[in-house]
């Protein structure tokens, strides 16, 4: 005869491979047994005849493997609970057993207590007699009343329960869809409990409403009375919730089913989909959201709600724009330390708001002052954060063309105090270097602030501002012929052909005079020295600008982690391909070019002058070669650096070797040293370890003020810009590329 005395029971689900420790964690964590002080052994009763049993103890992971797998075995009215033993009596009295039998205990129909439900694990007093409970089937005479009140109402659904899962709670029903709440589920927090009913919620169409809500308990109820459906939860711990009651049945009436839902709140949409904003060049819009919605979850939302829904997503990924300057002394702090050499600098006002930030990297900058021309561009780009602002970027060229960043900083406006602010870091980062030439657009800041700083360096105009200038400037249409002979004159290598272009030119004679005032030196190869290296345009910085496009759009913070981030990829590519290669020259600039130049070399005829000087003939434009003073008439070996053809068709006929007539910044091994230090990421927050004087720095964000509505992304385009419709090779259609494309595409007859 079974007499159950004391104890309590709960349900869990565990894993049918669960290992023995696992185990035993879960029995300490859902009876609130203490593992240092208590003692607990776990058994379980096999039936070995008509009237008696044996009590197996539970003590490796063998004996668990032969638990669950009786329990599989077996049928209902023989299954096994997991019976525990501690050496103290447990929390809640259950001695009077008739207390729990008979009367209501309040729980409505198809409800499981979790201290009501047939125990799965029995914490029993020690001078109690272990009692064998059956789950599922007849009982003992004793408990016949509490077997049949329950039995009936929480009928076990086989077919509910996952082939990985061991259910060993019995009692609860399986019969509402894809069910995610189960009695005895600890959640670890409220607001994640809340979460989980939300979903489950939205996967069942229909919605509920909080009827009861503490420190102590959460009680959700159906919206639609009287439907029965119910969850109870209280706490465990000091921040946990269990569910304790469940009920499970909906009797809903479909005439209030709505394409709305009340549980679909901006909040649990971002937290659906936040995975979709991670990568910060996806564009996810609102739009994206609401159809995404509409298809997971088979409910409309608005459009704002879609809105809100993606602003807290982003909040969660990558916090708010004011954090981002709480942190950024301590960011900088990892930054410095874990790259050597790597300087941050930060300038705030009297009353701590932010006014400007300047980043080198110490890679960046021992590759530049080892390997790289002389040659920087300088630009800024507008940030499209929250409080907006300026990026300043300097960048350099490496011997395969390549873009190397040197230098970052953000401030409020292109201004003279700005740009002096940023080109005196720079100034303090690259140090004193010989035939530097700065390169820019013609930003009114930059011409009055570049030579106080760097007053032994020489300034060039980028070709395609210049052009864009003087369109604007001198009212020119777009196809002006003037347009024409100015990026003639503006690429020609000789005096005598620059002046055949500019004689065009001077027929608009405020045309002429405008490039004059600029200075022909700093737009045109003809007038430039060797020292820019033939290097016409600031595209590197509008690259990397390009580069940065979404990046621009985040706060602070995550937008300096963009530019390590890309520099770890960009440094980590480039040196693998410098290993790949064995050419003398890096590969993609000077090797090509070389390569090109030498089949046109074989219809060259070369005559020498004297042993210094030859004359190459080429049926166009002939050219006359010095190799002690290593120029060349064309002016093409002298600007670039790199021997033009004619000093290749000389090269070939001494039979010399061309690649010493190259510049050393050129070549492979030069290249490859420009990128031998590595640049390391900054870690997450949680594994910083910051001193308390850098925890003590306050940086509240600028004074600036935050207009009201929608944030402009796009810059305003200059005069006479147009914009290029890309089409995509996956479907056709302009205004996007294959790696962005949406669009079905049916399917090919094959024939």
């Amino acid at each position: 005869m079974c007499k159950y005395k004391g104890g309590e029971s709960k349900g869990l689900i565990v894993p049918r491979t669960i290992k023995f420790a696992e185990l035993l964690d879960r029995v300490h964590q859902i009876g609130n047994i203490n593992s240092m002080e208590d003692k607990v052994s776990l058994k379980f009763s096999v039936l070995v005849a008509s009237n008696e049993s044996k009590h197996i103890k539970i003590e490796d992971d063998d004996d668990v493997k032969f638990f669950m797998k009786y329990n599989s075995e077996v049928t209902p009215s023989k299954l096994a609970p997991l019976l525990v033993r501690t050496d103290f009596m447990d929390m809640i009295d259950f001695s009077e057993v008739d207390q729990m039998h008979g009367g209501d205990n309040g729980t409505e129909r198809n409800e499981v207590s979790v201290y009501s439900a047939p125990p799965i694990l029995g914490c029993l007093n020690t001078s109690a007699q272990l009692s064998i409970m059956r789950l599922g089937g007849e009982s003992e005479p004793s408990c016949e009343h509490y077997w049949n009140q329950i039995g009936e109402q929480n009928r076990y659904n086989e077919a509910g329960v996952n082939d990985g899962e061991a259910y060993l709670d019995r009692g609860f029903s399986r019969s509402e869809k894809n069910p995610k709440i189960t009695v005895g589920q600890i959640f670890s927090t409220k607001k994640a409990l809340l979460m989980e009913l939300q979903l489950m919620a939205l996967r069942g169409h229909f919605e509920f409403k909080v009827q009861l809500s503490c420190t102590k308990g959460l009680v959700v109820v159906c919206c639609q009375r009287p439907c029965p459906w119910r969850v109870r939860a209280s706490r465990v711990g000091e921040y946990s919730f269990m569910i304790v009651r469940c009920t499970t049945i909906h009797e809903c009436d479909l005439r209030f089913v709505s394409d709305n839902h009340r549980q679909a709140t901006a909040a649990l949409v971002a937290t659906s989909f936040n995975r979709k904003f991670k990568d910060s060049r996806t564009i996810y819009t609102p739009s994206d959201i609401m159809r995404d919605v509409k298809h997971k979850f088979g409910f409309s939302i608005h459009y704002s709600k879609a809105w809100k829904a993606r602003e807290l997503a982003l909040l969660s990924i990558r916090g708010s724009a004011e954090e981002a300057y709480y942190i950024l002394p301590a960011y900088c702090y990892e930054l410095e330390r874990m790259n050597p050499g790597t300087k941050t600098h930060i300038q705030t006002d009297e009353n701590n708001h932010f006014v400007y930030f300047f980043m080198e990297v110490g890679a960046c900058i021992r590759g530049f002052r080892s390997s790289m021309r002389p040659v920087i561009a300088v630009d800024a780009t507008h940030l499209k954060s929250k409080y907006k602002g300026v990026m300043f970027v300097a960048n350099a060229f490496d011997g395969n063309r390549n873009i190397y960043p040197l230098a970052f900083g953000i401030g409020d406006l292109e201004t003279d105090a700005s740009w002096h602010w940023f080109f005196t870091k720079l100034h303090e980062a690259i140090g004193e270097c010989p035939n530097l030439v700065i390169i820019s657009n013609r930003n009114v800041s930059i011409e009055n602030v570049w030579n106080k700083v760097f007053p032994t360096a020489q300034h060039g105009i980028c070709f395609y501002h210049m052009k864009e200038n003087m369109k604007r400037t001198c009212k020119l249409k777009k196809h002006d012929h003037i347009l024409m002979h100015f990026e003639k004159a503006a690429k020609s290598y000789s005096i005598a052909e620059f002046d055949c272009h500019f004689r065009k030119i001077k027929q608009k004679e405020h045309v002429a005079q405008y490039l004059e005032e600029a200075g022909l030196h700093k737009w045109s190869r003809a007038h430039m020295n060797g020292r820019r290296y033939n290097v016409m345009t600031t595209n590197i910085a509008e690259s990397i600008n390009s580069v940065l496009r979404f990046a621009r759009m985040m706060p602070v913070v995550h937008l300096i982690g963009e530019i390590i981030n890309l520099l770890v990829k960009w440094f980590i590519e480039r040196r693998d391909l410098a290993l790949n290669y064995t050419t003398t020259l890096c590969p993609n600039f000077g090797e090509k070019k070389l390569r090109n130049r030498l089949e046109d070399t074989a219809r060259m005829n070369v005559v020498k002058v004297n042993n210094a000087q030859y004359n190459v003939l080429d049926g166009y434009m002939n050219g006359l070669i010095d190799l002690t003073n290593n120029s060349c008439s064309c002016r093409k070996f002298q600007l670039e650096q790199l021997p033009c053809k004619h000093v290749v068709a000389v090269c070939r006929f001494l039979k010399v070797n061309v690649y010493l007539k190259a510049s050393r910044y050129y070549t492979r091994k030069i290249w490859m040293d420009a990128y031998s230090d590595s640049i390391y990421p900054v870690q997450p927050h949680r594994m910083w370890d910051i001193p308390e004087d850098v925890r003590s720095q306050v940086v509240l964000p600028p004074m600036a003020r935050v207009m009201s509505g929608r944030r402009k992304k796009l810059r305003i385009p200059s005069h006479g810009e147009g914009t290029i419709t890309r089409k995509c090779s996956r479907c056709g259609s302009g205004g996007h590329n294959k790696s962005t494309c949406k669009n079905n595409i049916p399917l090919r007859n094959v024939s």
